[in-house]
């Protein structure tokens, strides 16, 4: 009999604290998410700061809401093609800017310039600025938010 009663209230107590193992934990930034209209993007304008958020990010045990991941820079060729590329400087992490007299992405931090693809010009980066996966998709444009290392020649997700 006791060994009933103690498995009547020791199984649901081992099922809440194991709860998450074995099921998918859901990360920030899987999928696209939408950034921006596209009829704003237009060929020959400067590049758009976008922030890319998110509804919201769950892991096994927690959920938050409204959730910035970060920010990107979009662009459209005069093809219609869009490109996105990540705000962060793959030198150290620094916030890209964009320099419009210039007519390139420029680091405050450490001086280095990237130019509008998105590669190195000159400074420490030892390599061009990270790309995003972008679409569009019923009218909205679709950034999928990556994080990349810093510091290496080589691009690698983080």
């Amino acid at each position: 009999m006791g060994a009933a009663i103690g498995a009547a209230v020791g199984v649901p107590i081992v099922r809440y604290v194991l709860f998450p193992l074995g099921r998918k934990t859901v990360k920030a930034g899987d999928e696209p998410v939408p950034v921006a209209a596209a009829s704003a993007i237009r060929p020959g304008e400067p590049p758009k700061l976008v922030q890319i958020r998110v509804a919201s990010v769950r892991d096994a045990w927690t959920a938050k809401a409204d959730v910035a991941l970060g920010a990107a820079w979009l662009m459209r060729a005069d093809d219609g093609s869009l490109r996105a590329l990540s705000s962060v400087c793959p030198h150290l992490g620094c916030a890209v800017g964009y320099d419009d007299k210039a007519d390139q992405f420029a680091c405050p931090c450490h001086t280095s310039a990237f130019a509008k693809d998105g590669a190195r010009l000159t400074g420490p980066a030892k390599r061009g600025m990270d790309p995003l996966p972008v679409e569009e998709k019923d009218g909205q444009v679709m950034v999928t938010y990556k994080s990349y290392r810093p510091d290496i020649a080589e691009r690698e997700e983080a």
